[in-house]
């Protein structure tokens, strides 16, 4: 018998347990994917040791139980092969393994397979007690967000980073570096970001390290610089997924925020190419004033493509608190129009599921998650919260590891303290399920940098978000 670790899942292995997942918090999935996909689960140290035997690529059950045998040394060969086989087929039928009789046949098993009647099996440590006694702040970084270069061909008019930024690239050795210090803590997922990052120089060995590495990977890039060596890499990852923003099927209105001639056709053929190779693809399709009469047609047209289209209605002031892009931003009143247009395309519902969640935070509930599970590295090796907050320097990588800025950054471990009481006007608010309280926009959107002051502007936002779902949902 043959076991294999399937193409889409992540596990590692970590000092007395270990941690197994899809990639579904990561990556992209077509509209119409509704297969089942196990998600995330935690197992017992002997449980970690047996799954650590397993690779990309099918093992034979006898070697890796002459391997476990070295281990596990006063335990039976037979009763180790059966107890093992019975833990690996537990995990088969969670759709996290592949199996076979066959060298070939395991090869050929990469699909989900559903399973309804799931028994207990002593490898499985439950999720609570795992957070209780193993899962820390400090234990679970799970992502790096980089910015492997500031320098974008591009001069989209409501961009959060200011022009004058977009400069410099990530010095190679530094990324690499990085990335092996970040593999070592066990993350799972890189973001390789800009600026435009097809324009770095080593794209490519970047892309090529992270699958040596098995980490899942989203590239956000314009695709204006896509080519066949880049795509060719791209597919051998098969954690690998793109998002890139097209802001209206009229090349005239696209290129007039791009400030690029041409990037219209560029894109599109980008993502034509990518759906070719089966890269999976998402779609950002941020709202403002050059396109409010025009991103429904982006809509529609990756519907068309089975692509999923990511709608924002209020873009995010630049990070020098200047608020200059702001002028792109839509008014009450046209966001009110917008509004209308995405719900007719689905987003009330997507809005109502998002309330329910938010209504079971509690005033003790963290704010949001930067610096729990992840955190960014801006081109100069600055480590901050999250993408768009990076004059909030949490680290410095130049002269710390990552695991140093982790553990020790006394502005990590003050992040991680705010808790929702501490916006206090947002405790009572009965809007306050249509509303995210971002920090990021609140310290980008006044000269202090203040995370506390909340716009005005924000919270008549949401009270127009609610209105405008309970509306649409009377009358639907």
């Amino acid at each position: 018998m043959f076991y294999k670790i399937k193409n889409n899942i992540l596990f590692r292995q970590y000092e007395g347990h270990g941690y197994i997942t899809d990639n579904c918090e990561f990556g992209y999935r077509l509209l119409n994917d509704n297969q089942r996909y196990p998600g995330e689960n935690f197992v017992s140290e002997s449980g970690a040791v047996m799954l650590s035997r397993l690779t990309k690529s099918p093992r034979n059950i006898d070697e890796i139980i002459l391997e476990l045998m070295q281990i596990f040394v006063d335990v039976d060969y037979d009763v180790l092969k059966e107890d093992t086989m019975k833990f690996f087929q537990y995990f088969v039928d969670l759709g996290y393994l592949s199996s076979g009789e066959t060298y070939q046949i395991c090869e050929e098993q990469e699909r989900v397979h559903e399973s309804d009647d799931i028994s207990e099996t002593g490898a499985i440590v439950k999720e609570e007690n795992c957070e209780k006694s193993w899962v820390s702040e400090n234990d679970f970084l799970r992502s790096i967000h980089f910015d492997i270069t500031s320098i974008c061909n591009e001069r989209c008019v409501h961009c959060y980073i200011p022009h004058k930024c977009k400069t410099k690239a990530i010095e190679s050795k530094l990324f690499y570096r990085i990335l092996e210090e970040g593999r070592k803590m066990n993350i799972i997922h890189v973001t390789l970001s800009g600026g435009e990052p097809l324009l770095h120089k080593d794209i490519i060995g970047f892309l090529r390290k992270c699958r040596e590495f098995d980490l899942s990977v989203n590239v956000l890039s314009n695709l204006t610089l896509l080519n066949d060596k880049i795509i060719s890499e791209m597919k051998k990852n098969s954690l690998l997924s793109v998002q890139t923003s097209l802001y209206s099927m009229d090349p005239v209105i696209h290129d007039s925020i791009t400030k690029l001639k041409g990037s219209f056709e560029k894109t599109k053929n980008g993502i034509l190419q990518l759906l070719s190779a089966g890269i999976p693809v998402q779609i950002s399709c941020p709202i403002m004033k050059l396109n409010k009469d025009a991103f429904r047609d982006v809509i529609i047209w990756g519907r068309e493509l089975n692509i999923a289209v990511a709608v924002e209605p209020v873009i995010f002031a630049s990070y020098d608190h200047t608020g200059s892009n702001l002028s792109n931003r839509l008014s009450l009143e046209e966001l009110e129009d917008a509004l209308e247009q995405e719900f007719s395309e689905g987003y009330a519902k997507i809005l109502q599921d998002a309330a329910k969640e938010k209504g079971s935070f509690t005033e003790e509930s963290p704010i949001c998650s930067v610096c729990r599970y992840s955190f960014c590295v801006s081109v100069e090796g600055n480590v901050f919260p999250c993408a768009g907050w990076q004059t909030n320097i949490v680290g410095d990588l130049k002269r710390q590891t990552v695991e140093e800025i982790w553990i020790n950054s006394k502005k990590i471990k003050e992040l991680r303290k705010i808790k929702r009481k501490e916006f206090i006007k947002c405790v009572s608010c009965e809007d306050k399920e249509y509303c995210t309280v971002c920090m990021m926009r609140n310290a980008n959107e006044n000269p202090e940098g203040n995370v506390f002051l909340i716009n005005d502007f924000n919270c008549k936002v949401a009270s127009i978000v609610h209105r405008k779902v309970e509306e649409f949902s009377r009358y639907k």
